[in-house]
């Protein structure tokens, strides 16, 4: 890991580059009610030490507000605001943000953070998705030479969809980290058992998308090169993986500790009528057709500009804050039909490369690029199916394998001109 460390020192530089500038303007990021959230839950990092129990779902008792937040949310981001208010002594909110209220009724009662709270709630966040970024070039150096590496690194550190969602005090942050973490667990020349079950756990808890890459984390596990294919083996690697997943989701959910299978029902229940509430608002109570679906995907990941909201109820209060975010280049650069579709061609032109050279690879990086090529369809599909509302923020967990396909084009051109033999990172 040291000689690793001394290689890539360039890249730990552009990493800790890519920190300071994510730090440099984060109080600058334009405010989501959601992180009023976050702040307003956090307090359960503390209860979660004190008397946990309080935090767990009793059958036959109402669901508070906050009991529903627990049954509905995965835990990480409440926890690691608490964490770092607890590091910087901060208070919380005592008031929670309502979206039935104006802005002036929720700013009165006293639901929007102070600047100083905002920017400690999104620090560790911050610093999560930085540190994920060298796993992400990590990852792609174990299949790819360091030219197009670094461009999959750049294009991914730099994107737009991660200076905005990538910064703010919600799961999204998180929920990068965790995929990057998967992906670097499952693309291990020797694929361990528990850190694939722990980096699943990480993605699964910062947002149930993370649950997508359970496929491609079971299926790595059993295929590993250190192991031969039997039956026996794949079955005890697998119950290690599960294993190791169950007991830390189960560890961090206090919500499911007193009552886990009606806390599971309470969770489906509330999910469910969460889902139809928002198709109800936002779709009118139409469900999406797949087709339509896939082209808002394509449309939030490539093309649109960043989604400052996911509705336009208070965007007015916050236009100045949004000129400002707007104003600075590398908040929007590429995020238009005409650089979206040059991302498009690349990535699509990154599978065309895949499947060209596909046979002329060793097996170890033929295994890894089948998992990473799964983890690609198993998430996208999972999002068409179990988030068809075509909000930008729900696509971020796939900006790091499109950034992986992105890279893959560039392949035949860093070959061209000399490039790193690819098979030897």
């Amino acid at each position: 890991m040291v000689e690793r460390l001394r290689k890539d020192w360039i890249i730990l530089l552009f990493c800790l580059a890519l920190s300071f500038f994510y730090f440099w303007r984060v109080d600058q990021v334009p405010f989501h009610p959601d992180e009023s959230t976050h702040i307003y839950m956090s307090q359960d990092f503390f209860t979660f030490f004190k008397n946990p129990l309080t935090l767990s779902y009793s059958p036959g008792n109402d669901l508070s507000k906050e009991m529903t937040y627990r049954a509905i949310d995965a835990p990480l981001t409440r926890y690691l605001v608490g964490f770092a208010r607890m590091l910087t002594n901060s208070p919380g909110l005592f008031s929670d943000w309502d979206w039935s209220q104006s802005w002036s009724n929720n700013l009165a009662s006293g639901a929007y953070p102070p600047n100083s709270l905002l920017v400690i709630a999104r620090a560790i966040p911050v610093v999560l998705l930085s540190t994920a970024l060298y796993f992400f070039y990590l990852t792609v150096r174990t299949i790819l030479p360091k030219i197009p590496s670094v461009i999959s690194l750049v294009y991914l550190g730099l994107n737009p969809l991660v200076l905005l969602h990538g910064r703010r005090a919600m799961a999204e942050p998180i929920l990068l980290f965790g995929v990057i973490l998967v992906l670097w667990a499952i693309t291990r020349d020797q694929v361990n058992p528990m850190l694939v079950g722990v980096s699943l756990a990480v993605a699964f808890n910062a947002k149930q998308t993370g649950a997508f890459l359970i496929p491609a984390g079971i299926i790595a596990v059993c295929t590993s090169s250190d192991d031969k294919l039997r039956l026996k083996n794949m079955l005890a690697r697998s119950l290690v993986l599960i294993a190791v997943f169950v007991v830390l989701t189960y560890g961090l959910n206090p919500f499911y500790w007193k009552s886990p299978l009606a806390a599971l029902s309470v969770n489906f229940q509330a999910r469910s009528q969460l889902l139809n509430l928002q198709l109800s608002d936002y779709l009118q109570g139409n469900a999406p057709r797949f087709l339509t679906s896939l082209a808002s995907l394509i449309t939030n990941l490539f093309i649109s500009p960043p989604a400052i909201a996911e509705i336009t109820k208070y965007l007015e209060p916050m236009r100045q804050q949004i000129d400002n975010y707007n104003s600075f280049l590398p908040n929007i650069w590429g995020r238009n039909l005409l650089s979206g579709a040059v991302i498009i061609t690349l990535v699509v032109s990154g599978f065309f490369v895949l499947f060209k050279r596909f046979f002329r690879q060793t097996d170890l990086i033929r295994r890894k690029l089948i998992l990473l090529f799964l983890a690609t369809i198993s998430m996208a599909v999972g999002i068409l199916i179990a988030l068809p509302i075509p909000w930008q923020r729900y696509v971020v967990p796939l900006l790091p394998l499109a950034a992986i396909w992105l890279g893959y084009a560039f392949l035949p051109i860093s070959e061209a001109i000399g490039g790193l033999d690819h098979q030897n990172p």
